[in-house]
């Protein structure tokens, strides 16, 4: 027994070391929860729940999850089919008779995300319409006419607007609203009272506010918390979570039958609820079954590593800067037995603003035709930015002849700049690029 504490107090440190430097590096502000075999090994927060009111975050802090809601929608259509009140394999057209081409969709379709329904949160207007009070039957009606991207069952397409179909069905089947049918089946059986669909009106203690990196850290976009109801409006904590993963995973919520259903692949590497997958760590193939979640400033990360019984969970509040994959991903190859560096940090070296100037302009992305990202000046500073998603300032650390390197401040990346040519290592991936405009 002493053997086995000292191994997980040596693992406690490894994880703490690891989000203790991202945390440093402005690159991590949440919740981080990690168990094995059924016990809670790591239960940890970093940065500001709140930076105006200057309260950190805690392990019983709140944050909105997102996406991870979408496995709480599937459980419950899966019990409502063990109440025999429904069948995954009913056209929907039995439960919403006025939908157009719901005798051809079905309840399996919405589950994973093979209806050919386009979704909702990519429309044009949606940065709009999602700051204001909606019904799920009127953000229904903003897509329910519109025409099908592809036969329902002919392919993986991910879609925000099945999931909120879905929660309609569970308001008809069951009388009542998603939100009361939420707390019924599953959070009070659980004691998940920390865990609901949020609302603008709903008081919370420990409440994380979100944030966006936009140049600067600023208050994120409001979203008005009656637009993604099943497909992404709960909040909840890493321990109420941890409860959920322990009952789902010994089917306290969920028959066997249920759960094999809802943790099998159907479409690509998506179950219901749930993305079904393997990552190869320390040389080992491991099935993982989890799913992400971002909701305006938040970000998420709910991963079960089956045959190891080991599940991290990641909460966070400052995005694009926090990425949760990522760090679930480091986790899982430290507890696993790889070696994980630690995130590098760099000094700031002097440079002439002129040659600020000759990084400023517009460049072609090589891999992506068509897009581009932005090198700007702002304030005597330089930033990398895409226009839509994010912008970032970034800060030189090397030069070695007509090659410099920056990082990114707040986020794990680069830039490296060779005349014309800049290379980005940004989200875990790399893209290259060649000046094709003026200067901004």
């Amino acid at each position: 027994m002493p053997g086995i504490l000292m191994l997980f107090e040596a693992l406690e440190k490894e994880i703490n070391d690891y989000c203790s430097a991202l945390s440093e590096a402005e690159s991590l502000s949440g919740s981080v929860l990690v168990a094995y075999e059924g016990k809670i090994i790591f239960n940890r927060a970093y940065g500001m729940a709140d930076i105006e009111k200057n309260v950190s975050n805690t392990p019983q802090t709140i944050f909105r999850i997102g996406s991870i809601t979408k496995q709480f929608t599937a459980a419950i259509i899966l019990r409502l089919q063990e109440m025999n009140l429904l069948q995954i394999t009913d056209p929907i057209i039995n439960y919403l008779p006025d939908y157009p081409n719901g005798e051809k969709i079905t309840i399996h379709h919405l589950l994973n995300h093979s209806s050919g329904i386009p979704s909702f949160t990519s429309f044009i207007d949606y940065k709009k319409s999602m700051k204001l009070p909606t019904t799920l039957d009127d953000t229904i009606h903003a897509f329910k006419d519109l025409p099908l991207n592809f036969e329902p069952g002919g392919k993986f397409e991910y879609s925000n607007s099945g999931y909120l179909l879905l929660s309609q069905i569970i308001e008809v089947v069951m009388g009542r609203t998603f939100a009361s049918s939420l707390e019924e089946t599953i959070l009070h059986v659980l004691g998940m009272s920390q865990s609901c669909q949020d609302n603008h009106r709903r008081v919370l203690k420990n409440r994380a506010s979100g944030y966006e990196v936009w140049g600067e850290v600023l208050n994120a976009e409001y979203i008005d918390m009656s637009v993604p109801s099943g497909a992404g409006a709960m909040y909840s904590t890493t321990e109420d979570l941890f409860l959920w993963d322990q009952a789902l995973h010994s089917n306290k919520i969920l028959s066997k039958q249920s759960y094999e259903s809802m943790v099998t692949a159907h479409q690509d590497t998506y179950g219901y609820g749930v993305f079904v997958y393997h990552e190869d760590i320390n040389n080992v193939s491991r099935k993982v079954i989890g799913h992400g979640g971002g909701i305006n400033g938040f970000a998420s990360e709910y991963r079960r590593y089956v045959n190891e019984e080991l599940t991290i969970i990641v909460l966070t509040n400052v995005v694009p800067a926090t990425q949760p994959g990522f760090i679930a991903n480091a986790i899982a190859r430290i507890t696993l037995g790889e070696k994980v560096e630690l995130p590098e940090r760099y000094a700031v070296i002097d440079m002439d603003y002129k040659q600020y100037e000759s990084y400023a302009g517009e460049y072609r992305i090589h891999e992506e035709p068509g897009a581009t990202i932005k090198v700007i000046i702002q304030d005597g500073k330089l930033y990398l930015s895409d226009d839509h998603w994010f912008m970032f300032e970034i800060c030189p650390f090397s030069k070695h002849e007509d090659t410099v390197s920056f990082f990114i401040r707040g986020m794990q990346g680069k830039v490296v700049f060779t005349g014309d040519e800049v290379q980005v290592d940004l989200f875990g991936g790399t893209k290259r690029a060649t000046k094709c405009g003026e200067n901004v």
